[in-house]
């Protein structure tokens, strides 16, 4: 086996660096069977206790549940029958399958069903032919089931949350903020861009900021690419939310309302999943994570909250 303390920090995403980190501190022997079983890992705990896990997926998450929460029309349906609020989903294979929705909302995302990482997503889709491009581009990146869901395109204002809960409890909220530039009065957004990424910006999930994705942002802003902003004057970049396209995360645990907590512990519960990344959209959940990332660059010592809870967790199983 191979010791998954002497694998260099470049050949590993940013929360496992920082989990790799966590074990080694408290003693725990972390192995991998081979170099190429990505973050699937054999830990023994100080106690001697061997445990395997798949990066942050303990080994007490059962297939049903990870197939769940990969499933978007799965979890979708559990989520409706618990009353919880998210956006209209349906499935789609055909762009004629998008026409009622495009109809009754006007714009639509358009999204593969068991996909990750915001992979393969289109928003703002309007007519027939986005449509049929965008479920070809959803069905590509759909590893299993080739299908794609649609939903009503959200309003861009909205904050977009990461919860995340580890043995049915809740542990931290997190705010993803969308890529942005600060205007200097004389560049376009696109030279911006091009300049951001030229900082300590890395490959996603690398380091702390990752490079923002210039063709989401071609998609997103269109025209407006080539527009000068005002010095000073912040422009949204990406419609995603997602860090790993350029976003940044502040955790907002303590303005998450004890309501709301008890909502994701229920999720938590309902779904069987003892490690769960929940994200709302405004008060709307749109997805359920079986393996979220457990380090959010805060820039304090929360980013280390969820990593110290799942070890807490591993250890007592």
């Amino acid at each position: 086996m191979i010791d998954y303390y002497s694998i260099p920090e470049n050949e590993l995403p940013m929360s496992m660096r920082f989990l790799r980190k966590k074990l080694k501190q408290a003693g725990w022997r972390a192995e991998k069977l081979c170099r190429e079983s990505q973050n699937n890992l054999i830990l023994t705990r100080p106690d001697g206790v061997t445990i395997r896990v798949a990066s942050s997926t303990p080994p007490t998450t059962s297939v049903y549940a990870l197939r769940l929460a990969d499933n978007k029309m799965m979890s979708y349906e559990l989520l409706r029958d618990l009353g919880v609020a998210q956006p209209e989903t349906v499935a789609a294979r055909t762009a004629e399958e998008v026409r009622p929705i495009i109809e009754k909302y006007s714009a639509v995302a358009i999204k593969p069903i068991d996909g990750a990482h915001g992979n393969g997503v289109t928003v703002g889709v309007q007519d027939l032919a986005q449509a049929k491009a965008a479920i070809e581009k959803a069905v590509e990146a759909s590893p299993e089931m080739q299908l794609a869901i649609v939903q009503p395109q959200l309003p861009v204002d909205e904050l977009e949350q990461r919860v995340i809960c580890i043995d049915y409890r809740f542990v931290m909220a997190i705010a993803r903020i969308p890529a942005q530039v600060t205007g200097d009065g004389r560049r376009t957004i696109a030279e911006l861009i091009e300049c951001e990424n030229a900082t300590i910006r890395t490959e996603p999930y690398q380091g702390e900021l990752a490079y923002v994705d210039a063709e989401a942002a071609e998609r997103f802003l269109g025209e407006k690419m080539n527009s000068i902003p005002a010095a000073g004057e912040r422009v949204r970049v990406v419609a995603s939310c997602n860090v790993g396209q350029g976003g940044t995360a502040e955790d907002c645990s303590a303005k998450f309302s004890v309501e709301r907590r008890k909502l994701a512990e229920k999720i938590a519960r309902a779904t069987q999943l003892p490690v769960v990344g929940i994200d709302y959209y405004g008060d709307q959940v749109i997805e359920i994570n079986a393996c979220p990332s457990l380090y959010y660059p805060t820039g304090d010592e929360s980013a280390w909250r969820a990593v110290d809870a799942y070890i807490e967790y591993l250890a007592k199983i």
